[in-house]
């Protein structure tokens, strides 16, 4: 079996879920390759974004783990978001004819997000005739937030129509994605819940788990509006208002911009939070280390790995309701509501409290269960060879 894999977006724009389970397929022994069109910000990279020995705009192969990778980049049109989804389509149809060149047609196409390559897929099968799966990562399709529903724009429904009504089957992370996916479909698509990796074996409590003084709260999640750091912010001074001995460490990047620089200077125990930047996963392991409980005031979220590898080194969670349940159980950790400042700071004061009736261990075996990597790699071969024509 060979198997192509289709991310809409890629390294280094992310998608190191994409490259965590070619690895376990290519271990699993099938052979896997990644075709992928990234597209950079000119807001994000300035003049960088036009070097050309950085971000090569002609397709270029590499061998990256022992996966062979047809990469090419390109910029986002600004404030010209169908332009960039036809501009983005356009190339990774002339990937794939590269690709082909070289190796043939693949057996099955793995797509990762409806935005854009199910799109992409689409077209590829109607031309090739080649089978696609859609795996569907992003939060927003939870349509649990304003934030959320905001993304699905009348312009991009035709792309949504095609992407998914032509899959042969859909993957979503979680359950609650799936009823925005299949309102695209014009005809029945089959769904199975796959979700995401974590390196369980990895994010493992070095000793026996023990609580720290003064309590010590963690979150892993660089700087965006999805995060809902404005939320946690205000959560973190109610919660400091009662006890004022706890503890909060941020692990993630661009937390210098505005934004969040304006929101911070209004908090009043932000002398009680530790930023440590964006940190390797070492360094992410050894804070989760030192850490009581993992919150997270996210208004969007598909699954969290994240949390998930918070879970998996033993702590309970206290998250907003955006994570899927069968992430985030009872006997993990508490759901909040979104938006909701008091909430949160009233999951977190709960959490402490009853601190004592959580079972550190139980917490990884379930982190384990939904998230090791053979775990989903062998319900992802399972799917993928019962679709191969």
């Amino acid at each position: 079996m060979t198997v192509l894999e289709l991310p809409s977006w890629y390294l280094p724009e992310g998608g190191q879920f994409v490259r965590q389970q070619a690895l376990a397929l290519k271990q699993a022994g099938i052979e896997v390759h990644i075709l992928a069109s990234v597209t950079i910000s000119t807001r994000k990279y300035g003049w960088h974004a036009f070097n050309p020995h950085r971000f090569y705009a002609r397709p270029r192969w590499t061998v990256e783990d022992g996966i062979p990778v047809l990469r090419v980049f390109m910029r986002a049109v600004p404030r010209m978001p169908v332009l960039t989804i036809r501009l983005w389509t356009l190339r990774v149809l002339r990937l794939y004819r590269l690709y082909r060149a070289r190796f043939g047609d693949p057996d099955i196409i793995h797509v990762h997000s409806g935005t854009w390559g199910a799109y992409a897929a689409a077209l590829i099968k109607q031309r090739y005739h080649i089978p696609y799966l859609v795996t569907e990562h992003r939060g927003m399709f939870g349509c649990r937030s304003d934030l959320a529903r905001r993304f699905f724009r009348p312009e991009f429904e035709p792309f949504f129509r095609i992407g998914f009504s032509n899959a042969d089957m859909l993957l979503p992370v979680s359950e609650q994605l799936s009823d925005k996916m299949l309102s695209f479909c014009t005809r029945p698509v089959p769904v199975q819940v796959i979700g995401n990796m974590v390196d369980t074996d990895f994010f493992r409590p070095g000793n026996q788990f023990h609580p720290h003084t003064p309590f010590h709260f963690v979150t892993v999640c660089s700087y965006v509006p999805e995060k809902g750091y404005d939320i946690l912010l205000q959560a973190w001074d109610l919660l400091c208002e009662q006890h004022p001995e706890v503890r909060l460490t941020i692990v993630g990047g661009d937390f210098d911009h505005p934004p969040f620089t304006d929101l911070l200077a209004h908090c009043r125990y932000k002398d009680r939070i530790c930023f440590t930047g964006r940190l390797d996963r070492t360094g992410v392991r050894d804070c989760l280390s030192r850490a009581d409980a993992y919150v997270l005031a996210s208004r969007v979220e598909s699954y969290s790995m994240a949390t998930v590898e918070g879970m998996s080194m033993g702590l309970p969670v206290v998250g907003t309701d955006v994570l899927p349940q069968q992430v985030l159980t009872t006997d993990c950790g508490l759901r909040t509501t979104i938006e909701d400042p008091q909430a949160l700071a009233q999951g977190m004061e709960t959490l402490m409290d009853r601190y004592a009736d959580y079972d550190h261990d139980a917490i990884r075996r379930h982190a384990v269960t939904i998230a090791h990597p053979d775990v989903i790699a062998k319900q992802l071969i399972n799917v993928l060879k019962n679709n191969i024509v």
